[in-house]
């Protein structure tokens, strides 16, 4: 007994250290892909402070971006332009800051909030790390604009800690005024935020909260919410959102694309059916804990609202996005909120089996360890490929910063149809050190 005792437990602390491992790979890919020059989206909010908007404007703060309120972001590269050298440098700092500070508040709640035994707490903490800086993710950790997206979910999983160990906290009033905006405020990284209000209330309800935390919720959300959608338009206005709901089928196999890509280089032809039982794995725990909430720990429900959110997430990127086919669901930005999917289901699963068959645990904390190998592996053929489109980014930036504007040059960054001026103007500007008044860039167009 005491020696599987001690195998669980240095299974656990090699979960840890391989997700240790994996947040330094994805360090070094940071660094490695690296460079100063904006990317696709990004070139819409350089030109715009190229022609003199800026945080004191509120029009442009506020304003759409295809179906999102992207003020956090625009203040963000802002920031960036204006404190920064406009270098991406920050932006880059920042997603690697976030990513750190979420799997940081899973563990502290793990260590702090939890009677978890030793070999769980690690296990669990591993497998969150793991996910959290997994490589799936690359378009997330190589493209500075996407530190608003990455932002939005560490956002949302701060929500849901805070709403499932509420009765735990120690400033419970703050923690219930934190979940409260926390909708909004990851909305304004990505329009899916706003889905964090319906899966907080729901846990509310279920575990029967005090009326005073679904009150204020409700209310924040309802005013928020409805602020955000006020004279929010669908950016393509012969396809909205609501047109992809004739298409359940199509929304149904987007949504198993989306977490199932996750598997693709370990399972390939395999993602779907992967994704498939997961959801109806993950419906079956669910149902069973609202059963028998009694023996339902908070860190479970914390689980369950991720994965709700996560599964909610996906279908409302299906309705903005089936246009674009099936196949756009395997974009690796979307693999930030799949992996927390699947590392909040993993953690239902081990303390699924930790619970009912304690001598299997071990047999568990194994399979989990093994899949993390194998998926090491394949990060050397995702290095390669990002690494290959990260080169052909760099030279187009050295083309950019020599004060080549050609056509090649703006397609190769993904700029806008009009071309990269006044953007890269102002950038050049920036980048040889000189000063720049908003009056002059408001010059700078001509």
């Amino acid at each position: 007994m005491l020696k599987e005792a001690s195998s669980s437990c240095a299974l656990g602390k090699i979960s840890l250290t391989l997700a240790v491992a994996v947040a330094l790979i994805s360090a070094a890919l940071i660094v490695r892909s690296y460079m100063p020059c904006p990317f696709g989206d990004e070139w819409f909010f350089i030109d715009a402070i190229a022609r003199g908007s800026g945080p004191s404007s509120w029009q442009w703060l506020w304003s759409q971006h295809n179906e999102h309120r992207l003020v956090i972001t625009r203040l963000l590269v802002w920031l960036d332009l204006s404190a920064f050298h406009g270098n991406n440098v920050s932006l880059f700092v920042g997603t690697y800051l976030i990513l750190t500070v979420h799997w940081a508040a899973i563990c502290y709640a793990l260590e702090r909030f939890t009677d978890f035994p030793a070999p769980l707490k690690r296990t669990l903490q591993g497998l969150f790390g793991f996910c959290i800086f997994h490589p799936n993710q690359s378009e997330n950790l190589t493209w500075a604009f996407q530190v608003s997206f990455v932002l939005a979910f560490a956002i949302a999983t701060m929500a849901l800690l805070a709403a499932t160990f509420l009765r735990q906290m120690r400033w419970p009033r703050l923690a219930t005024l934190g979940v409260a905006v926390a909708p909004i405020l990851a909305a304004m990284n990505v329009a899916g935020g706003l889905l964090i209000g319906p899966v907080v209330l729901g846990l509310a309800l279920i575990r029967r909260f005090r009326i005073r935390l679904i009150a204020t919720v409700l209310v924040c959300f309802a005013l928020s919410a409805g602020a955000y959608l006020w004279h929010l338009n669908p950016p393509d206005a012969s396809y909205p959102p609501v047109r992809a709901l004739a298409d359940p089928k199509g929304i149904f196999v987007y949504v198993l694309t989306y977490f199932g890509a996750s598997w693709t280089r370990l399972l390939p032809h395999k993602e779907r059916i992967t994704a498939l039982l997961s959801i109806i794995c993950f419906t079956v725990i669910a149902v069973r804990s609202v059963r028998k909430k009694g023996r339902t720990t908070d860190f479970e429900w914390f689980c369950i609202g991720e994965c709700s959110l996560m599964l909610a997430v996906s279908v409302a990127t299906a309705l903005g996005r089936l246009k674009f086919g099936v196949g756009q669901a395997f974009a690796s930005r979307y693999q930030t909120p799949a992996m927390l999917y699947w590392a909040a289901l993993g953690s239902l699963v081990l303390i699924t089996v930790w619970r009912s068959r304690l001598a299997k645990f071990r047999l568990a904390q194994t399979v989990l360890v093994l899949i993390m190998f194998l998926s090491m592996l394949t990060f050397f053929r995702m290095w390669s490929i990002t690494i290959t489109r990260a080169d052909s980014l760099q030279r187009a930036c050295a083309a950019l910063i020599k004060g080549s504007d050609d056509k090649q040059t703006a397609k190769t960054l993904g700029a806008l149809d009009a071309g990269i001026e006044p953007g890269a103007a102002l950038l050049r500007k920036t980048w040889s050190g000189m000063p720049v008044r908003s009056d002059e860039q408001k010059g700078i167009q001509h």
